[in-house]
């Protein structure tokens, strides 16, 4: 039977699948109370201005400073203090588009004014221009390295934009420069889509401590919980939330998934069964119904389930995968082809459905089909010495001597270097 690893979708409703967008009207209020920059004026006029627009701001009265500054810079056009809080004042007031003139102004008078480019990196972001908003919060992480909401804004935007790997530094840093709530769970969403499980709890469990009432987050750390291999903790965890919140649908789900990594199949398929009835629209129920029957080797009711799921969700990767194992396992190789391609179309980095999609096309006797597959599968994971082997076997039957030789070395390099390893764990435990 083909082995049949569970890949766990993005729970739904958990922050991993959508870390929070900058706020910028509410992080401008946040920001009127502290001292603005004093323009170097001798002006009586400019100086009533600027203390009018002080007075303004103090009172959180954003239009009458808004109104303030926009004569300021009438009077001082070359004023990047002027120009960045003109573009504040209209973010803050629900006019985020004329902003982004006035603060792209601000960073050419003054380049090198962080806030002006962390105001326009924000600004950006908010009107969905996502590559420009990211180009200037790096700017302003450059000219700024020890502020934390600007590596928190740069991180969220990287792992908004799905670039996670370059998102956890980011949110490193801004956890220990200004630690709260929403930089934690931000920070354990980016592990968690990176499957760095062990930190993703962590980071939760920090993010928990701040906000201990936040179920949104409490349900991510069960979540990471069960990855990270302690599903009975994360069962603890998605109890504790349905308790209070019986009919939240998203626990349920994921309170189905902790039963089969717990090894306990026959509650989640009754468990899972019961959301189905209620919720028969929902493809990540009946992808993990599906998989606690393939566990339980009850493959006409895995396949129907995950057949079902790939229907209602043609793009719930995981879900296609698993129904080509599922036909894999009941003799159906053509069917189970077309399940793997689906899956690593619509997600091209699924390394595991590579591999399998290679080795099942190489049994079917489609050899460039397969070393296509197997050297997708070797450079998304250049440590699987099975995939390396397969890869060789079919390079040398296509008269690649050269590369069948590379490919068998590169097996015979990873196969040492594990047994290295467990010769280590050996002595270490002797």
């Amino acid at each position: 039977m083909q082995q049949c690893r569970i890949h766990r979708r993005d729970p739904n409703g958990s922050l991993a699948a959508s870390p929070p967008r900058p706020a910028l009207p509410s992080l401008c209020l946040a920001l009127l109370c502290l001292s603005l920059p004093l323009h170097a004026q001798t002006s009586a006029t400019v100086q009533e201005l600027e203390s009018t627009a002080r007075e303004r701001l103090a009172a959180r009265d954003a239009y009458a400073a808004l109104a303030a500054y926009e004569k300021l810079a009438a009077l001082v056009p070359k004023s990047a203090a002027y120009q960045d809080e003109i573009g504040f004042l209209l973010a803050a007031t629900n006019r985020t588009p004329e902003a982004i003139a006035h603060l792209q102004r601000a960073t050419e008078l003054d380049p090198k004014m962080a806030q002006a480019w962390y105001h326009l990196g924000v600004a950006l972001w908010l009107t969905q221009h996502p590559d420009p908003a990211v180009r200037a919060l790096r700017n302003a992480v450059a000219l700024a390295p020890d502020h934390g909401d600007y590596h928190y804004q740069l991180g969220a935007a990287y792992a908004q934009t799905g670039r996670y790997r370059e998102a956890v530094p980011e949110l490193v840093r801004a956890s220990k420069l200004s630690a709260n709530a929403v930089v934690w769970a931000t920070l354990g969403d980016a592990y968690q889509q990176l499957s760095r499980y062990k930190e993703a709890r962590d980071a939760y469990r920090q993010a928990l401590r701040l906000d201990p009432k936040n179920d949104l987050v409490r349900n991510a750390y069960g979540n990471a919980l069960v990855r990270s291999g302690d599903p009975a903790a994360g069962l603890k965890e998605f109890r504790s939330i349905l308790e209070h919140d019986p009919a939240n649908f998203h626990v349920q789900v994921n309170l189905g998934y902790a039963y089969i990594a717990a090894g306990d199949l026959q509650a989640a398929i009754k468990h899972l069964t019961a959301l189905t009835k209620d919720h028969p629209d929902d493809a990540g129920a009946h992808y993990d119904l599906g998989i606690a029957y393939k566990q339980s080797d009850d493959l006409p009711h895995a396949r129907a389930e995950l057949e079902r799921a790939v229907t209602l969700d043609p793009a719930l990767a995981e879900a296609h995968y698993s129904l080509g194992l599922t036909y894999i396992d009941a003799g159906l190789p053509d069917k189970a082809i077309e399940q793997l391609r689906a899956a690593v179309a619509q997600r091209p980095e699924y390394n595991d459905a590579w591999y399998i999609l290679g080795t099942t096309l190489k049994q079917q006797g489609d050899a460039d089909g397969a070393i296509e597959a197997l050297r997708r599968s070797v450079v998304l994971d250049g440590l699987n010495a099975a995939a390396w082997n397969n890869l060789g076997l079919l390079l040398r039957r296509k008269g690649d001597t050269a590369g069948a030789a590379e490919a068998f070395a590169k097996a015979a390099e990873i196969r040492k270097a594990e047994e290295r390893e467990k010769e280590k764990k050996l002595k270490q435990g002797n």
